[in-house]
């Protein structure tokens, strides 16, 4: 899906951004440019002048003028329209989709100019994002007599701004930043407007290339997406390297050679710029978090850390050189701001795995969260070794941080941990009531009632579907609400018990 954001520029230094509503499913909470995806009807307006992309500036525009009510369009005369009622009135009636951009154009005599924006490059979204966007970047500079201004909605607020202003604030932990956005302002930072464009060509040429891409969340701590064998939706295990020095490296998942070269060259990039590895840390013992554990402690020197629990079910697999438990912590350096140290701390969470541990990071108030919580999708509770009660006891667990921002093994990061944790769980009693609705009198068997709950699931994945039916029974059961039987041929079947029915 194509997409355009307009670094709007005002004097020699400021930029200005807006902080996208915390409701919003893509970088909801964070501070980015202003911009949005193309539109159809985009495509229907031509801007004057050559541009190789000409949908790109129209949308650029579009967006800019329904975001901050600022409209890049000028006059016969190469004029631009003051600020003021006449278009604070446009604005309104486009937002509320009684005018479309093309009319509003039509009716003052506008044509967007495609020299009135900069193409910087582009970026498309990293494949941990289920719907990806190329967003093309584009710089414009503020019309005169325009200003710019947010009206709550889709947008929280919209500031004027240098970027190193918004870098130390974002140091500080005082905002979230949307990874591209930190990647510009790490590149723009010192430059005037005028030298914007070719401080960027050094950035956006390798994004083109197979290399992965620099994506920070935070402050030195840098997500990796790295292609696993991953349970669908997910296709891709995020890997994190936290620490400002010593660094460590979570879970890297990847068992196939070229994305472990790929994850080497970030590696080697970290550490020729002088932070060095420390060690290897797993969350658990699951195939898409360890592929790539002992290939990089054995080409970094360092050792790898998980659980005792986790140990045990990798020897003879992966050798575990120290085993972390609850409540340790891991250094992590001079925090970013240099503000003290930072550390990272160990919570046990049973549940998906005996041995998991997830990790918090109070200077950034960051949970790392592993195979606890799955934005794309709810997690697979496997028996025995995956526990449902445990497991929704280390929910309510992590529910008690103060977090800002939940880092999972699959799927986006999400500014709103609390509500993301609190969907987890009520997505689990949910399908608890309908499992108990499924059983009766009636013996039945888990693949029975598994077809039934996930009618619809694709064949392949119907095994996972009978394991959280077992899961959910195995809770019902321990809590007295339902029996297990063998029927006449030796199958085990279900049905509800006396306390269900009260």
């Amino acid at each position: 899906m194509q997409a355009a954001s307009v670094l709007l520029a005002r004097g020699s230094s400021e930029l200005f951004v807006v902080r996208r509503s915390e409701n919003l499913r893509f970088l909801g909470g964070f501070v980015a440019f202003p911009g949005g995806k193309v539109a159809s009807a985009d495509r229907h307006i031509q801007p004057l002048g050559h541009d190789n992309a000409p949908e790109r500036c129209v949308t650029a525009a579009r967006e800019l003028f329904e975001e901050t009510g600022v409209l890049l369009a000028r006059k016969l005369d190469g004029s631009f329209l003051p600020a003021g009622d006449v278009l604070r009135y446009l604005r309104r009636k486009m937002i509320a989709e009684e005018l479309s951009f093309h009319q509003i154009l039509d009716r003052l005599g506008l044509a967007i100019h495609a020299s009135d924006f900069v193409t910087l490059g582009s970026v498309t979204t990293p494949p941990f994002v289920p719907t990806r966007f190329d967003t093309a970047f584009l710089l414009a500079r503020l019309p005169p007599h325009q200003e710019a201004e947010v009206w709550p909605g889709e947008l929280d607020w919209g500031e004027w701004t240098t970027p190193e202003h918004l870098l130390q604030r974002w140091a500080r932990g005082e905002c979230l930043v949307s990874p591209p956005t930190v990647v510009i302002l790490e590149a723009i930072h010192r430059h005037a407007r005028e030298e914007i464009p070719s401080a960027l060509a050094a950035v956006f040429g390798p994004l083109h290339e197979e290399a992965i891409p620099p994506i920070y969340f935070a402050p030195n701590v840098q997500l990796i997406p790295l292609d696993t064998q991953a349970l669908p939706p997910s296709t891709h295990t995020n890997a994190y390297l936290v620490g400002s020095g010593p660094t460590y490296l979570l879970d890297p998942g990847t068992a196939l050679p070229a994305e472990q070269e790929r994850l080497f060259a970030v590696l080697d990039a970290h550490q020729a710029g002088g932070r060095s590895l420390h060690a290897v840390v797993l969350t658990h013992q699951h195939p898409d978090h360890i592929g790539a554990a002992a290939a990089c402690a054995q080409r970094y020197g360092v050792p790898i850390y998980a659980h005792s629990l986790t140990a045990a079910k990798l020897a003879g697999k992966v050798t575990v050189d120290r085993t972390i438990e609850e409540g340790e912590h891991l250094d992590l350096g001079e925090a970013p701001d240099g503000s003290g140290r930072w550390h990272l701390e160990a919570i046990h969470t049973p549940g998906h795995a005996a041995g998991h541990l997830a990790f918090w990071e109070p200077r950034y108030r960051l949970l790392f969260v592993g195979d606890m919580i799955c934005t794309l999708s709810s997690v697979v509770i496997a028996p025995p070794d995956g526990d449902l009660a445990v497991y929704l006891d280390s929910l309510k667990r992590l529910r008690r941080y103060d977090s800002r921002l939940l880092l999972p093994s699959h799927g986006s990061p999400s500014a709103r941990p609390g509500q993301t944790i609190d969907d987890c769980i009520a997505h689990r009693v949910r399908r608890e009531s309908e499992l108990l609705a499924a059983l009766g009198a009636t013996p039945r068997s888990v693949a029975a009632l598994a077809q039934e709950l996930y009618r619809g699931l694709a064949p392949a994945m119907m095994r996972f579907a009978e394991l959280q039916v077992l899961a959910g029974l195995t809770k019902l059961e321990r809590e007295g609400k339902a029996g297990a039987a063998a029927s006449k041929d030796g199958a085990t079947t279900w049905t509800l018990t006396l306390n269900a029915a009260r």
